[in-house]
Formats: C-alpha cells, sequence, structure tokens
C-alpha cells in the first residue's frame, strides 16, 4: 500500500528546522506506516493505485468527496472501494485524525469503515461565501481560517449576506483596497477580509469568550506626558539581545514593543534586561500618583529574545505595575510546526503564568486591518500570521505581526522580526504612499530581514537598529563576509550621500520625542 500526502507537505529532512525540516502530514504518515506494518509515502503527483491511504489535502477525488462532508471543525476517517481517507480541513485536525486511526485495530478499518469526529472549540456553523475553498487552517485562540478565491463582488455580497442573517458589523476598515470587516452574533465572531492583490477572502470564526479585540484598549483623557519613543539598549555582552521599545503617552502610561532575551539557566534568569526595563520605566514615569501603567504591551512573536523579558519582569514586578493588555497574534503549534526555531509561550502556559503574575490583563487578539488608537496615538495591523494561509509558515520570525503607527503626522513602521514572505505580501498588498514613513524598527534587527525594497517604499529617514553596534561594525569592516544579504545592505545603508539617522545599541537608552525632528528632540539615558 502507498501513503499519500498533499504536494505542499515537506517531506526532506533539513538541519535547523523544528522536527527536522519534516511537516505534521508527514510526520503523521511515518507513525501510519509504522501501524501497517510498512508502507511507501509518495506525494499525491503519484500515479492513483486501486489501493492507498491518502493523508490530509491530498489532491486525489475521493478525498474531496470525503472533505466535502465534513463541517470546518470536523475530522475523521473512511474506507471505501480500497481508498482510505485520514484528513480534516486542516493540518491539526488532520493530524487528530490519524491520531484516532493509530488507535484503532487495523482489522477494525475495513471497506465501508466511516468514522467523523467533532472539535467543538472550532466554530464551523458560519454562512460561506459563494466562492472556491483554497484552504483552512487552525488560528490561536481556537480559532478557525478559511480561505477563498473569489471577486471583490463575491465579497460584497458576502458582507451584505452576513448582515441580512443577524451578524451585528463590530469594525471595519480599508487599506490601499484591502477591506475588513468584524462581525459579532451571540457569543461568536466572524472576521471577514478581501485583498484584491491576492483575490483572496478570508474568514475568521472564534469565541468571543476566548477573543478580545483592539476596542477594549483604554488609556486616560489626562495630559500628563510628552509622547516620546524610546529603545532600550540590551546587555549584548552578557548574552542578552532582540528588541524593547517603549512608548509614552499622553496619559503618562507606556505601550511597549517586546521586551528582549533573558538568558535562563536551571530554570534561573542569569541576565537581567527586566530589571533593566523596570528602572527605565520608573525613570520615564511622569504621572504624579507614581504608577507604572503599561496600557498595552504588544507581542511581535513568541522568540525568546522578545518575549523573555516580558515574561520574567512580570514574574519580578507584576505586584507593582498595572498591565491592562497583552496584544498579539501568535500561532498554534501545528502552523509552526516545521518552522525554524518555533516557541510556543501561549500554548505551553508561560504566557497565561506571567498575566497571573500582574493580576490579570485582557489578551487581545490582533487581526490585520485593526484600526486603534491609544490616547492620540494612532496603530493600524497591516500584517499577522494569518495571512501566510494557504502557504505553510517555514520560518518562525515570519509570524511577527507589522504595524504602522502615526503621532501628529509622523509615521513609525514597526516591522518585528518579519522577513521576506511577509514583505513580498506587504508590498503587493500596499502602496508606496500608505507606507512611508519617517522612522522604521529594523526588521529582524539588521539580520535577515525583510526585503530591501520594502525599506525603499517605507523611505524613513530614522531607523531604529536594535543590534549592538558593534556587530554592524563588524559588518561593515575589512573581511566581512560580503555574500550575506544583510552585509550587503548594511553597507549600502552606511555609504548613501545621506544616509539615515541609526539609532543602534550603544550603551544608552535612546528616547526621541514626537514628532521627532532631529538632535534636539533626542534624549539619551
Amino acid at each position: 500500500m502507498k501513503i499519500i500526502v498533499g504536494g505542499d507537505v515537506a517531506c526532506e529532512r533539513k538541519e535547523r528546522y523544528a522536527h527536522g525540516g519534516i511537516d505534521l502530514e508527514f510526520a503523521k504518515a511515518e507513525k501510519i506506516a509504522e501501524w501497517l506494518g510498512g508502507a511507501e509515502i509518495v506525494n499525491d503527483e503519484a500515479e492513483e493505485t486501486s489501493e492507498e491511504l491518502a493523508v490530509g489535502r491530498v489532491d486525489r477525488g475521493y478525498v474531496k468527496e470525503f472533505l466535502d462532508t465534513l463541517a470546518f471543525n470536523q475530522y475523521g476517517i473512511c474506507r471505501k472501494d480500497g481508498k482510505t481517507v485520514v484528513a480534516g480541513h486542516c493540518t491539526m485536525s488532520t493530524a487528530l485524525a490519524c491520531d484516532y486511526l493509530l488507535s484503532l485495530a487495523k482489522e477494525d478499518v475495513k471497506d465501508g469503515f466511516t468514522a467523523v469526529l467533532t472539535n467543538d472549540a472550532w466554530i464551523a456553523d458560519f454562512i460561506e461565501p459563494d466562492a472556491t475553498l483554497v484552504s483552512a487552517t487552525d488560528c490561536c485562540f481556537d480559532n478557525f481560517e478559511v480561505v477563498y478565491s473569489a471577486s471583490k463582488e463575491v465579497y460584497v455580497k458576502y458582507i451584505a449576506d452576513l448582515k441580512a442573517n443577524g451578524y451585528e458589523l463590530g469594525f471595519s476598515n480599508e487599506i490601499c483596497g484591502n477591506l475588513f470587516n468584524r462581525f459579532k452574533k451571540g457569543s461568536t465572531f466572524l472576521s471577514a477580509s478581501y485583498s484584491p492583490s491576492e483575490e483572496y477572502i478570508r474568514v475568521i470564526s472564534g469565541s468571543l469568550d476566548k477573543n478580545k479585540f483592539v476596542d477594549v484598549l483604554k488609556t486616560g483623557d489626562e495630559d500628563i506626558s510628552e509622547v516620546t519613543v524610546t529603545q532600550m539598549t540590551l546587555d549584548y555582552i552578557s548574552g542578552s539581545f532582540g528588541m524593547c521599545y517603549i512608548i509614552t503617552l499622553k496619559d503618562g502610561s507606556f505601550a511597549i514593543f517586546d521586551g528582549g532575551h533573558v538568558r535562563v539557566v536551571n530554570g534561573y534568569p542569569k541576565t537581567y534586561d527586566y530589571v533593566r526595563l523596570y528602572t527605565l520605566l520608573k525613570e520615564l514615569n511622569k504621572r504624579p500618583d507614581g504608577k507604572i501603567v503599561i496600557s498595552a504591551w504588544f507581542m511581535t512573536h513568541e522568540h525568546a529574545d522578545h518575549f523573555n523579558v516580558f515574561y520574567w519582569f512580570c514574574k519580578q514586578y507584576g505586584s507593582e505595575v498595572t498591565l491592562k493588555a497583552y496584544c498579539a497574534c501568535p500561532c498554534s503549534n501545528a502552523v509552526a510546526y516545521n518552522a525554524q526555531n518555533p516557541e510556543y509561550h501561549t500554548v505551553n502556559g508561560q504566557l497565561k503564568e506571567a498575566l497571573e503574575s500582574v493580576g490579570g490583563a485582557d489578551v487581545v487578539t490582533l487581526q490585520t486591518g485593526d484600526k486603534f488608537s491609544l490616547c492620540d496615538v494612532d496603530f493600524e495591523i497591516i500584517f499577522t500570521i494569518d495571512d501566510r494561509c494557504p502557504k505553510r509558515l517555514r520560518r518562525f520570525n515570519d509570524c511577527s505581526f507589522v504595524s504602522k503607527m502615526t503621532y501628529n503626522g509622523q509615521a513609525i513602521m514597526w516591522l518585528g522580526d518579519a522577513g521576506i514572505a511577509p514583505s513580498k505580501l506587504i508590498r503587493k498588498r500596499y502602496t508606496t504612499e500608505y507606507l512611508k514613513s519617517d522612522i522604521v524598527n529594523v526588521a529582524h534587527h539588521g539580520y535577515n530581514g525583510v526585503e530591501p525594497e520594502l525599506y525603499d517604499m517605507i523611505g524613513a529617514n530614522v531607523w531604529l537598529w536594535s543590534l549592538y553596534y558593534k556587530i554592524v561594525e563588524g559588518f561593515l569592516a575589512e573581511g566581512a563576509d560580503t555574500s550575506l544579504d544583510y552585509v550587503q545592505y548594511a553597507r549600502k545603508i552606511h555609504s548613501m550621500e545621506n544616509p539615515p539617522r541609526i539609532f543602534y545599541h550603544k550603551g544608552a537608552n535612546y528616547t526621541l520625542k514626537l514628532p521627532y525632528r532631529g538632535e534636539e528632540d533626542l534624549t539619551k539615558r
């Protein structure tokens, strides 16, 4: 018997990828081959045979026939005329179907055998657009995403159909022709978006009991502080790295992007940038009551060099600060199964532990198209991991969300650790006029980040480069490996006739008063 997996499933083992470079479906196929006592695993380009077992969304007529009987929250097994399907609509549900098969006795799975199971955590009873199904995936917080190929006219009709069927519109936005709408009905939400550059409708369903959105973000109306952004330096010499940016809002509260790394040995921290953050917040704090209030903590993605400072800060200082909201769009472990260096702080419980240490906070699910304000600082989310489907996540950095922040006519582009794949999608979706920003957070600390073409579209004259300056000097030094793209780009930037103003990690915390006009608006701490 042959075991068939989808043509886009990675089956070749590679270094530096989680699980040896193979996708979850292939890993399950190997288990099934062992369960069967031996079978050859091939992809769906192989010629169809009279006796075969398909794992997942394989390009076979009998697979489509079975999947068409399943709701999006269902998965199962069907054996008919010598052909066996073990599948659900997404990678996670397929894995669950495989686990169920492996719990059975081989002799029980005979012609005519069918078993359908349901994951009640996923909400599937929503109206679908009149469009071609492309793919589906599970998302964070038990949300479920379905992607359809369709025209704008189909999307407009779909929105009208939702309204006519009792879905209450809670949010809408348009960016460069990309349309975003979020609805609620009872205790569920439905987010729908349309991208003309891809001609995709994306629908995300989920529970309002498990998701809060940006409309819950609240700040005060006091006029206490100037609006600033501070780049906190990190202790590279002792092994800390990453990025931490602090936005001081008018009401004296803070918004923080990421945090940085904390080196941990045997469960205990050995570097202390979380202490540095607390000390810096005390110094920046202008509130008359002296309280440190963090209105929003944005986590671009869950790599340790972004998450760990947040975690240890909450553990150490949780009783001394107020955290109102934690804002992120993490990916599921199934989505990141075969990515480079995935980390799952939401899934493994560390996020829950950190939030318990601060006495609780709203967990806000960020979605592409979100538009909101903290005091009079405006934000738009222009990319999240949910935009990657139907393509698979191969580089965990690419699940970083990307946002544009605007204050008093000045824009900052926050790129997190986004790489080539998000960069291509962002350039495809949005115009140069929209992306134009005065300040940019350099993606992935100046290593393999977004394309040079995206920086050109952003056109910033101030770069927040969260990297130890000695490392950048190494990029520019004689003998540096010029085959590396980030070395080439660093050299290009530094050789420009009018290079941007660059802020590295150089032993000081740099505070830029916004709108930033020059050195008179700069404070070194």
